[in-house]
């Protein structure tokens, strides 16, 4: 049975701040790795690359990082998936491992206002990236539903990595300015694809 880690995002493009943090969860945690799970055509958010460039830029990264992976589980349908949705294909296709799910602070405060969030809470199993701007463990403690499941949150604490967002990197690209904190291998991609400008 595998350990494995599943980093949902637009990834919009993705960041060596994004490997950083996959790579300080595996060790962390003893994952066996992390899945990229981008979000598909469906969420819609400003300045959004097409769901196949986000795919293939994160497979650029991941061929060059050993416990690493990316999946298309959520661009196989047309469907605008909710957390709960993915949540349960991702565990009813891996239902031999063990998996846990990765996100943000940011996302963990919402998680009580999400669809079934009563079972998002009970069934499965979290990493929490505390960035420290919002301390994890408070969020927790200052919500019924988390408080009561606290148990399925692992947390991840003092994270420190490059700070510059994809809006940061996108804007830059706009300029036609070589960002920092991105894999050079995904800017060629971009450039020879033409994405963002």
């Amino acid at each position: 049975m595998a350990k494995i880690g599943f980093y949902g995002g637009t990834f919009n493009p993705p960041t060596k701040a994004h490997i950083e943090l996959a790579k300080k969860t595996v060790n962390e945690c003893e994952l066996d790795k992390v899945i990229f799970v981008p979000v598909n055509d469906l969420y819609k958010k400003e300045e959004m690359a097409k769901s196949i460039d986000r795919l293939n830029m994160l497979k650029i990264i991941c061929n060059e990082e050993e416990k690493l992976e990316v999946s298309d589980i959520e661009m196989k349908k047309e469907s605008d998936y909710k957390a709960i949705d993915i949540f349960r294909i991702i565990e009813k296709q891996y239902k031999k491992d063990e998996n846990y799910f990765i996100m943000g602070t940011d996302n963990l405060i919402k998680l009580p206002e999400w669809k079934d969030s009563k079972s998002l809470a009970s069934d499965f199993k979290y990493i929490i990236l505390d960035r420290g701007d919002i301390k994890a463990e408070e969020v927790i403690e200052n919500n019924i539903l988390l408080k009561e499941h606290k148990e399925n949150f692992k947390i991840i604490k003092n994270i420190r990595y490059r700070n510059y967002s994809s809006t940061y990197i996108r804007n830059k690209i706009k300029k036609g300015e070589i960002p920092l904190n991105i894999n050079r291998a995904v800017y060629n991609y971009i450039k020879e694809n033409k994405i963002y400008l």
